[in-house]
């Protein structure tokens, strides 16, 4: 169906200051833009007083299954976001094989999708099948490559497992994967050394794809942790690669953003096309795992949930966790399965635990044992101010760093910025005194060309017709960890494809 905006304000995701005027697309492509007078039998939408402009593309989303289980994709599609790049942070739901298929099963239990597919292109016809609304591109996990050749127990690979995980990745590049994503944070990537991951983006390379790094550490070895990084790049040839969510986390390390500036800036004056995403939040989030102590933190989530049957194993863990120094104010159950802790959702560890009347120490281990596979958790500890220093890096993108959710708590409870977290970025890039079309070029045209997606992310004739329609004043979120699932005001029309979504 032949879409006609007439009198619209075009921003066309370049940067480009915004022009007045009619678009008119046809089927899933962007037919004519300019001043012509309606064409006969074009729906005709009035665009006086709104904006119109590419689909906003989500750097930096986590939503492999949860959209599999929820096709509508309402959290996404609902803030503008009309792709989003997935597979992030070392784990995609390919390739699977005996080795990696049972564990990811029940990592991904909560949304009751089979793990059926072998590799990228069954996994794709899967969510068509399901009637995905939301497109996604999704990177090659090094944990799901690694798991797949030796499991999630494994600490150094063997050479022919190294060689089989290569070719395992090229698969996945031939079929059309942007890149590759690490997430050395986890199990079992965090086992891996530079020299793996050189192999790696070695293959990136060799495709002129990209690799997406959750680095090692984002606090206390920062530092360390994109120095090597970065050197592993040098080594390997690759001129592209990707910060996940770049963050200095912890008070301790907010002191360190001018050594990482100036690390990156001297990677992209030496020829590394360094980019990076961030959500426009304060408080992360992921598995509530990571807070696990000792030699809990080498397990994966199954190995945690076996081991703390075992009472001697649980009381190591409170010791640990009270030796920790962890502010437990500062720690939020973001989410869980658990019937016994759902209720305590979006509330600090020491509140519940003062309500409980328990150490947080014991409340949080409990928490662990009852649901270390599904249970997220939130973080406090980022510098507001070094958060608008990094939404400021002409190379940083949007990405809200979660899964789409259904407006209803059905598949589980979203971090705030699992809804709001384009329209916060685009209000703190206009109270910074960037313009409107460069917000606009952050958010669409600027990840575009970091993974190569050539069909999206501007308003030129013969691309993808994927666009927003916005009340640029009323854009906004109201998303809280007390009321997450709040969908975006100002938001007037989505359109992916040509087909109007929202």
């Amino acid at each position: 169906m032949d879409v006609f905006f007439e009198r619209v304000t075009i921003f066309d995701g370049r940067g480009s200051r915004p022009v007045t005027g009619d678009l008119l697309t046809c089927g899933d492509r962007i037919a004519a833009i300019g001043d012509m007078p309606p064409p006969p039998g074009a729906v005709r939408i009035d665009g006086r007083n709104l904006a119109l402009m590419p689909g906003f593309i989500d750097a930096h989303g986590h939503s492999d299954l949860s959209l599999a289980a929820a096709p509508e994709g309402f959290s996404k599609i609902s803030q503008g976001i009309t792709c989003e790049i997935s597979g992030n942070c070392g784990l995609s739901p390919f390739p699977l094989t005996e080795h990696n298929r049972p564990h990811l099963t029940e990592l991904y239990r909560q949304y009751r999708v089979p793990l059926t597919w072998s590799g990228l292109t069954e996994y794709r016809q899967m969510l068509t099948a399901r009637g995905a609304v939301l497109p996604l591109l999704p990177l090659c996990g090094h944990n799901t490559l690694r798991a797949a050749v030796a499991g999630y127990e494994r600490a150094r690979l063997l050479p022919e497992e190294r060689h089989q995980m290569r070719r395992l990745l090229e698969a996945c590049l031939d079929e059309g994967a942007p890149g590759v994503s690490f997430g050395l944070l986890y199990v079992p990537g965090c086992f891996a050394g530079p020299d793996e991951w050189q192999e790696l983006m070695q293959v990136a390379a060799r495709y002129d794809r990209i690799a997406a790094f959750h680095l090692r550490s984002e606090g206390n070895e920062l530092l360390e942790a994109l120095g090597e990084t970065i050197a592993a790049a040098r080594a390997a040839g690759l001129t592209r690669l990707h910060i996940s969510h770049l963050k200095t986390a912890g008070k301790d390390n907010w002191h360190k953003w001018d050594a990482v500036q100036e690390m990156i800036g001297c990677a992209r004056r030496d020829g590394i096309r360094i980019s990076c995403d961030r959500y426009p939040y304060c408080t992360s989030a992921t598995q509530f795992s990571v807070i696990a102590p000792g030699r809990f933190r080498q397990m994966d989530d199954s190995q945690l949930a076996a081991v703390l049957q075992d009472g001697a194993a649980r009381r190591e863990l409170i010791d640990g966790l009270m030796a920790s120094g962890r502010d437990w104010q500062g720690t939020i159950l973001a989410s869980t399965a658990d019937p016994e802790w759902r209720q305590y959702s979006g509330r600090t560890i020491a509140d519940i635990a003062a309500e409980r009347q328990q150490h947080p120490a014991v409340t949080a281990a409990g928490i662990l044992q009852a649901d270390p596979l599904s249970a997220t958790g939130a973080f406090c500890g980022m510098s507001p101010a070094n958060l608008r220093r990094i939404l400021a890096l002409p190379y940083c993108c949007c990405g809200s760093d979660e899964s789409a959710r259904p407006a209803d708590e059905s598949i589980g409870r979203s971090h705030p910025r699992g809804f709001g977290s384009m329209p916060r970025f685009f209000r703190m890039m206009l109270a910074d005194g960037f313009a409107m079309e460069e917000a606009v070029y952050r958010m669409t045209g600027l990840p575009a060309a970091i993974f190569q997606l050539a069909d999206r992310g501007e308003l030129a004739v013969g691309k993808r017709a994927d666009l927003v329609l916005l009340d640029t004043g009323a854009f906004d979120s109201s998303a809280t960890f007390a009321a997450p699932h709040l969908a975006a005001t100002g938001v007037a029309g989505v359109w992916i494809g040509g087909r109007r979504v929202l």
